[in-house]
């Protein structure tokens, strides 16, 4: 009887613990459970874990109010082409996401700044959003007409290399601009006289990590011959605009021709002395360059386009209007060659024009949003290299043009448009087309007031004379 009981009060106090346990496990208590239940035994799936849900952003109504942006060209999206009905659909949307109306003001070149300015001071600006001309924007900056965006960054999509971009000669950020490419200038060439000469040409050169000054300048005496043995070339290796040809070499070795943290004129640094004598030597020393006969803008295009010549440096948005439908033979696109001092294919970016928004402008974050959503980044990079493969000859070219291989760069912290700076460079290589001068006889002689020149505009004044490189091809 007693091991009855006994057993009896065991088995009582087994069924209290079960449900002892039971109870636990019904409250979250860590308990091992079966792992392989029955497969037709009931069971209660725990709930799917809520997704992470990305914090709205607050709603802004600005009651109708009316965001002007100014450019110097009609910008209203007004064609049935596919991409203005794509920029109307964006602006359509804006609209009704901000409550607002999107107009567009076509203010002339010349004008522009200093209807900016103005406009500020009367506490009135004349639009939210301003395209500012090649070269102003140090004077707007300098004189305070300006809003800082170094707070709205996030809201302007720019990417972070482009934010950097945007800085002009200091840590605030100035500009808003949609665009990015790592070259927008290059060497086109001649696939016909390189052929004819038995020379490999510059897109074989640069398969080969061959492509820099040295092979230019080989091409180019080899490529300068006398075809009808009158005692002179009737072609040239090379041609092109003397104001042209030194930026892209001062770049192409890694120099500057203004340093923006420094504030100082760059002429008299190694790498852009260096360049300076290779220009000075195509022209006297090799005699590959081309004379021009009364346009050196419109000339050296025009001998390319003949086939006069074998190599033209320019830009990319020269080709239509210069290139396409007036090339006689074959051509090709690269980078330009490599300095001595440079460890990439450098391209020069010496333009300021970019995107503000005016001092006073109300509402500053939000003119930033609407900027950045009536731009089209998604599609920047597709709709770039379709317009490419319309206007050039052929993919490489292309893949050139769109840096697919990552190989070049810009060079940032040099843009000098509207310091008063290229004007002196200028008129000293203009005289290496006669061998009037030498540069380290000219330079001397330029530094210093060049120099005056960028203290004259970073003091804030704002010059009113139309200069020509305040608007030129930079």
């Amino acid at each position: 009887m007693k091991k009855h009981h006994m057993k009896a009060k065991l088995s009582l106090l087994f069924l209290a613990l079960l449900l002892v346990l039971a109870a636990c496990s019904g409250n979250n208590a860590a308990t091992p459970q079966p792992s392989d239940p029955p497969e037709n035994e009931n069971k209660t799936e725990a709930p799917p874990a809520e997704e992470e849900k990305e914090p709205e952003e607050p709603e802004v109504n600005l009651g109708g109010r009316e965001v002007r942006i100014s450019q110097w060209w009609d910008a209203e999206p007004k064609g049935d082409s596919v991409a203005d009905e794509l920029a109307r659909e964006r602006i359509a949307n804006v609209e009704k996401k901000y409550n607002v109306k999107i107009s567009y003001l076509n203010t002339e070149y010349w004008s522009t700044s200093e209807k900016l300015s103005a406009s500020v001071m009367a506490n009135d600006p004349f639009a939210e959003i301003v395209r500012v001309p090649d070269g102003f924007i140090w004077g707007l900056m300098n004189g305070g007409f300006l809003t800082p965006l170094n707070d709205y960054t996030a809201a302007s999509r720019m990417s972070d290399e482009m934010i950097e971009a945007m800085k002009f000669g200091g840590d605030t950020v100035y500009g808003l601009e949609g665009w990015f490419n790592d070259n927008e200038s290059g060497v086109y060439y001649n696939k016909r006289l390189f052929k004819e000469a038995g020379l490999k040409n510059p897109q074989e050169l640069m398969e080969e990590d061959n492509w820099n000054w040295a092979a230019m300048v080989d091409a180019a005496k080899k490529l300068t011959v006398d075809n009808n043995g009158d005692g002179k070339p009737d072609q040239y290796g090379l041609a092109g605009a003397h104001y042209v040809m030194s930026e892209m070499m001062i770049a192409s070795n890694g120099g500057r021709i203004y340093d923006e943290s420094t504030s100082k004129v760059m002429f008299d640094a190694p790498e852009s002395m260096e360049a300076l004598n290779l220009l000075h030597s195509l022209y006297n020393e090799h005699k590959v360059v081309k004379e021009n006969e009364g346009n050196d803008w419109e000339d050296p295009a025009k001998y390319f386009a003949e086939g006069i010549i074998a190599m033209y440096p320019g830009g990319l948005w020269e080709i239509e209007g210069r290139i396409v439908d007036k090339m006689k033979d074959e051509w090709g696109y690269v980078y330009f060659p490599k300095g001595p001092k440079a460890d990439a294919y450098l391209d020069r970016l010496g333009g300021t024009e970019t995107v503000v928004i005016p001092k006073g402008v109300k509402d500053p974050e939000v003119m930033v949003k609407i900027w950045a959503e009536l731009t089209d980044f998604d599609n920047w990079e597709e709709n770039r290299r379709l317009s490419l493969e319309n206007i050039l000859p052929d993919e490489t070219s292309v893949a050139n043009a769109m840096n697919d291989n990552g190989e070049a760069r810009r060079v940032f912290g040099g843009r000098f448009g509207g310091l008063g700076i290229k004007d002196h460079l200028d008129s000293v290589t203009e005289k290496f087309l006669t061998g009037e001068t030498t540069p380290a006889t000219g330079i001397a002689q330029v530094v210093g007031p060049a120099q005056a020149a960028v203290e004259k505009v970073l003091s804030g004044e704002i010059d009113d004379e139309k200069e020509e490189e305040a608007g030129g091809e930079g």
